[in-house]
């Protein structure tokens, strides 16, 4: 059985990494809980595209066990964190609409209060007329 003390340090590392891609793929807080989605703008990176970059690159990498293996590590890892980044941007884009329904509530709000503070003044002013 092999110890750390068997394996080199380049390796270890990779292997942790590794590690840590099987953990982001498998919390549940990750994950995009509204459902909803965003549009960022024409110079936002397609994760598509960018998954499929890796793939094409990794599938071109020669075959040498460990190398192989920390390579489809390192490929998973990248593709976790594509789509965990997918997932951030389009919870950031539901939090930044929300964020903007909120402004404009808070203004009508304001507006509101004014108009019912003006019209409390009025009635003072008639109130202390009698």
């Amino acid at each position: 059985m092999d110890t750390d003390m068997d394996i080199p340090a380049e390796e270890r590392r990779l292997l942790k990494i590794g590690m840590t891609a099987n953990r982001l793929e498998m919390d549940p807080s990750l994950s995009n809980p509204t459902g909803q989605t965003s549009d960022r703008g024409s110079n936002h990176i397609s994760a598509g595209d960018t998954t499929q970059e890796i793939r094409n690159t990794s599938s071109k990498l020669p075959s040498d066990g460990i190398l192989e293996q920390s390579v489809s590590q390192m490929t998973t890892m990248l593709l976790n964190i594509i789509e965990h980044h997918g997932r951030v941007t389009q919870r950031l884009a539901s939090l930044e609409e929300d964020l903007a329904h909120a402004k404009l509530e808070e203004e009508k709000l304001k507006a509101t209060i004014q108009a019912l503070e003006k019209e409390k003044s009025e009635m003072n002013a008639k109130v202390a007329l009698m």
